[in-house]
C-alpha cells in the first residue's frame, strides 16, 4: 500500500481510513464466492490531478472499459467532526461537474439501504471532480462512494443529526500535521466500513439494478427500501468539499473499488 498523505501530514484519515477501510473488506470478502469479479486498487499521485486513477482508466480498451460494471470511491470516511455523505449518483441535490453515468443512482441507493437499516441520517454529496471516481464517470462507469467531509464546515442541522461541533470543519487537520491516529472518529469509521462491506457484498452478487449484470441473490437477501421513502436522508444544506483534490496540495493516494 502507498504512503498515503499530503507532504505537511502522516494522512491518517485523509486517507489511510479510506485505504484501511477496503484493505479489511479485501481481506474479508476472500472468504465468499459472489458472481462478479471485484478488483481493489489503491491509487497513487491523486493530489497530483488524479494522475493514478487516471493512468489507469486510460490505459485499458474499450472492451475493458466496458467490463467493468461501477466504481466504488472512499475518500476520507472517519472525519473526526464527521457527517455521513454518499456520493449523489441520482443528482437529487448537486448537479456534477460531469454528466453522472446512468446506473449511479442505484448504487447511492444501495448506501442509504445500509443507512435506513440502521436508523442512522445521511445525505448527498457532490462529485465536484476531486476525487478518483472522475475518470470513470468521464468514460461512461457507474460511480458512487462515501465521504465524511474535510475542510468544509459543518452545519447546525448536521451537528443536531451526527453529534460533533457546528461551525468547525468536518476534519480540522485536513492536510495538516495534526492528521495522525488521533484523528479519527472511530464510530465513524466503524460504521462506514461496514457500509463498504455491504455495498461491496452486495454488489459484487449482483449489479442488475446498476446496468442489468443479473448474477445472485446475496445470501440472506438486501434491504432494497424504497428510495422514494427514505426516513433518515437529510437534504443537503449545501456543497460538502466533494473530498480529495485541493487545487492548493499536491500529493496523496486514495482508494476504490470496481466490479
Amino acid at each position: 500500500m502507498p504512503t498515503d498523505s499530503v507532504l505537511a501530514g502522516p494522512g491518517i484519515n485523509d486517507n489511510g481510513s479510506g485505504s484501511a477501510a477496503i484493505l479489511e473488506v479485501a481481506e474479508n470478502i476472500a472468504k465468499v464466492k459472489p458472481s462478479n469479479t471485484v478488483r481493489f486498487a489503491w491509487w497513487g499521485a491523486e493530489e497530483l490531478g488524479l494522475l493514478g486513477s487516471a493512468h489507469y482508466v486510460n490505459s485499458l480498451s474499450a472492451e475493458q472499459k466496458e467490463d467493468i460494471g461501477l466504481y466504488l470511491n472512499f475518500d476520507m470516511v472517519g472525519s473526526p467532526n464527521f457527517a455521513r455523505f454518499i456520493y449523489d449518483g441520482d443528482q437529487s441535490d448537486f448537479t456534477a461537474t460531469a454528466p453522472v453515468p446512468e446506473g449511479s443512482a442505484q448504487i447511492e441507493y444501495v448506501f442509504e439501504d445500509f443507512y435506513e437499516q440502521r436508523k442512522l441520517f445521511y445525505e448527498g454529496t457532490e462529485f465536484s471532480g476531486r476525487s478518483d471516481y472522475q475518470a470513470f464517470i468521464n468514460n461512461g462507469i457507474p460511480a458512487g462512494g462515501l465521504f465524511t467531509g474535510a475542510e468544509g464546515v459543518k452545519q447546525p442541522y448536521q451537528a443536531e443529526a451526527y453529534g460533533g461541533t457546528a461551525g468547525q470543519a468536518y476534519d480540522p487537520n485536513y492536510h495538516q500535521a495534526g492528521d495522525t491516529i488521533a484523528n479519527l472518529d472511530l464510530s465513524a469509521l466503524d460504521q462506514n466500513s461496514d457500509a463498504i462491506a455491504y455495498s461491496v457484498l452486495t454488489l459484487a452478487y449482483t449489479t442488475q439494478a446498476v446496468n442489468g449484470v443479473v448474477g445472485q441473490p446475496v445470501p440472506g437477501g438486501t434491504y432494497a427500501g424504497d428510495p422514494a421513502n427514505r426516513t433518515y436522508r437529510l437534504k443537503s444544506g449545501g456543497p460538502a468539499g466533494g473530498g480529495g483534490l485541493h487545487p492548493e496540495h499536491d500529493d496523496h493516494d486514495h482508494g476504490g473499488v470496481e466490479s
